[in-house]
């Protein structure tokens, strides 16, 4: 389906749901390709780096320093949000400085067209869609007209990158006015975050999670698949938190690097994190930078990691491969996810290799000879 087919499509769908045809008017001429737009989305950091050399260049030096001396600065909003959602002001400028480096990289690009072109493009056309109607629903309020709404290349807005759906289901205003992401002053987009991760589950006071050690290190494929358990009943499993703490709580434990990278365990605030942005290694970023406004030390990662994460045509040929070898991983779209590690699990237990359901340049190098 072309551009304009799609665009065609769409406009009368988006009327039959009853957009009206003045905001249809309005928002059409927005409606057109997005240079760059979907070559961003084929290359996601979240997906195309190690978690080690993600995390690092996500919470740096310099970032910590950052988020520390906007801590200090906006330190009312963040007392007004510790008191009235109960949200760690920590963890909150965390995804602030992972989103838009504390309110400096908030995005110039037209959202309508960005989401346009992600919808056309067919990888996640309803995902898109629903977004662009929640776009449209911020023209119809007379909150931002299509000129003047800007953000990412994927549709994400202001300080904070709220999604047009999650603006209008989850913004709030610092001062009971319309909520205003892209002001400025980042009071609003703060709140709303603070909200938007109340609404998804965080408890107060509850932990992320924690790097561990792992003693039994051939169970860590049963280890992985086990429910939720208490940090006492993991630490009599041989999964070891490196850092000590006196709370007990309920976690599960995650590889997300595979058997050459850390292991963590981590709690329903780490799943909260999650649908901000549903990458492991971002929600870790998170956790990490939050950890480190705090005074934590920098992640030690093991040695003899992967050196790069694979691209999106060598994970597509991961994905074939085991597709041809009777591992069925339902598509080869270039991105992993659970049915790609479920077929990589079955491949390493056929084959009697370490279970991690991991695709990395092991895993690759040994399907290149099959």
């Amino acid at each position: 389906m072309t551009f304009e087919s799609w665009k065609f499509d769409f406009l009368i769908r988006a009327a039959d749901d009853g957009v009206p045809a003045s905001i249809l008017n309005q928002v059409s001429p927005f409606l057109i390709a997005a240079t760059g737009v979907a070559q961003a989305d084929m290359v996601q950091p979240e997906a195309r780096k190690t978690l080690q050399h993600y995390v690092e260049r996500a919470v740096s030096e310099k970032r910590v320093a950052q988020g520390r001396m906007s801590l200090a600065q906006h330190d009312v909003i963040f007392d007004q949000i510790e008191s009235d959602y109960h949200v760690n002001r920590h963890v909150v400028a965390a995804i602030w400085g992972m989103e838009s480096n504390y309110g400096s990289i908030r995005g110039d690009v037209p959202v309508i067209s960005a989401l346009a072109t992600l919808a056309a493009q067919g990888r996640r056309t309803p995902m898109f869609e629903s977004q662009l109607l929640a776009a449209f629903e911020i023209v119809t309020r007379g909150i931002k007209t299509p000129e003047k709404m800007l953000g990412s290349w994927a549709g994400a807005m202001g300080h904070t990158q709220f999604m047009p759906k999650s603006y209008i289901d989850f913004a709030v205003s610092a001062n009971n006015g319309h909520p205003d992401i892209w002001a400025e002053d980042p009071a609003d987009a703060l709140v709303s975050t603070a909200h938007f991760l109340v609404c998804h589950g965080w408890k107060d006071g509850l932990p992320w999670g924690t790097p561990t050690n792992v003693t039994e290190t051939e169970n860590r494929h049963s280890l992985r698949h086990l429910p939720p358990q208490s940090l006492t009943h993991w630490k009599s499993l041989g999964v070891l938190p490196q850092r000590a703490g006196t709370m007990d709580y309920e976690a599960r434990f995650i590889l997300p690097g595979g058997f050459v990278s850390l292991g963590f365990v981590v709690s329903e605030n780490f799943d909260a994190l999650l649908r901000y942005n549903n990458a492991a290694a971002y929600a870790i970023a998170v956790g990490h930078l939050a950890d480190r406004l705090q005074g934590a030390p920098a992640l030690t990662f093991p040695p003899g990691g992967d050196a790069r994460g694979l691209t999106q045509l060598e994970m597509q040929f991961v994905q074939s491969r085991l597709t041809e070898l009777g591992f069925e991983t339902l598509g080869a779209d270039g991105f992993s996810g659970p049915n790609t590690e479920m077929a990589v699990e079955a491949f390493q237990a056929a084959l009697g290799l370490p279970v991690d359901g991991f695709v990395g340049l092991a895993l690759l190098r040994r399907l290149e000879t099959l």
